[in-house]
């Protein structure tokens, strides 16, 4: 995912009009593989065959069938691996050819050890919609002197990567809770049926994927500033509302539901909002988009175990976490966004 963030920002990060939607796209394609992934290995999980054992309790035993050669799973896995070996053939020979016909290159070894220019890496981009630059999506002058870039490394942009860094660390134990624990929250501990649980857990996926491709054209025109707090609010009234569903018990399903989509529409854009708005003061170059994915590999094993666990102890855990979650979000988003105009304030004056 880093790989494929960091290419597309390379290769649109001079188009102040296309680089917000080229981003949320790539997202938009990692929530649809999340979404159909289940159902396309579903076939490949095995064979059941259900012994009945007592006829009057009438319960059932389930009986794996043995396989000869490689289990079907083996089989998904070998599949998915030589997807992914394809893929890194077609990329390295897309990304030879294009450095040979380009003229960056012209031997081995300056394709394997060219020399990385920092100064590409400066463009600007500018804040607010794409009025303010030219009809090829390139910023105007008076948007380079309006736009202080502050380098990654430094000082002032450490501190901002770090909040941005706690935003997707959070937003990514909510996406934890949401697509490893919900089936579990709704069968085990507000007893739903299957059908129920399933059908919810699918809608989760369904909407925010449908969220998202919605808020693509957005893009264009709102700023990604705009669309954070726009997220960051729903995904707060949906933490409420799952809240409520447990207070207020005969609106539980209602409460339920409604909590769910929102968290759905907010969480459909989020990570290619935040990457967009500090792409905007902060050059986000391989190394920062690393640290923003590495983010989600964090919250896995923290919030991820940490989650189960509360569950276990009490079903409440589950809305209060995803509450605190967004109390925190919110409030480290606010003070990104103080540090950064402060930053910026800074930067014109000297």
């Amino acid at each position: 995912m880093s790989g494929c963030l960091s290419i597309n920002r390379n290769l649109w990060k001079t188009s102040a009009v296309w680089l917000r939607p080229i981003i949320l796209i790539t997202h938009v394609m990692n929530m649809l593989g999340v979404a159909i992934g289940p159902q396309i290995a579903g076939p490949f999980v095995g064979h059941y065959d259900g012994v009945p054992t007592d006829d009057a309790a009438n319960v059932t035993v389930i009986v794996t069938v043995a396989n000869e050669g490689f289990q079907q799973v083996q089989i998904a896995y070998l599949i998915l691996a030589g997807l992914d070996i394809g893929m890194v053939i077609v990329c390295m020979m897309t990304f030879v050819w294009s450095s040979i016909s380009n003229g960056h290159c012209n031997k081995v070894q300056d394709l394997l050890f060219k020399e990385h220019d920092d100064r590409d890496d400066f463009k600007v981009i500018p804040d607010g919609t794409d009025a303010s630059s030219h009809g090829d999506g390139q910023p105007s002058q008076a948007d380079m002197r309006l736009q202080p870039r502050l380098e990654p490394c430094s000082r002032r942009g450490c501190i901002l990567l770090t909040f941005i860094f706690l935003i997707f660390f959070l937003n990514a134990g909510r996406e934890v809770l949401l697509t490893g624990l919900l089936f579990t929250y709704l069968f085990e501990y507000l007893k739903w049926s299957v059908n129920a649980s399933t059908l919810l857990s699918t809608a989760f996926h369904l909407v925010r994927f449908i969220a998202a491709i919605t808020v693509v054209p957005m893009t264009r025109c709102v700023s990604p500033t705009v669309l954070a707090i726009f997220d960051l609010a729903f995904m707060f009234l949906a933490s409420v509302l799952m809240l409520l569903a447990l207070v207020v018990e005969e609106y539980v399903t209602m409460f339920t539901i409604l909590g769910i989509i929102f968290t759905a529409v907010g969480d459909s854009n989020i990570h290619a909002t935040l990457i967009t708005l500090v792409e905007e003061t902060i050059p986000v170059i391989a190394p920062v988009m690393a640290l923003f994915v590495s983010a989600f590999g964090f919250s896995i094993v923290t919030i991820g175990p940490l989650a189960g666990i509360s569950l276990h102890i009490s079903v409440w855990s589950f809305p209060l976490i995803l509450l605190a979650l967004s109390i925190a979000g919110v409030v480290f988003f606010v003070v990104y966004l103080i540090i950064l105009r402060w930053a910026k304030s800074s930067e014109r004056d000297k």
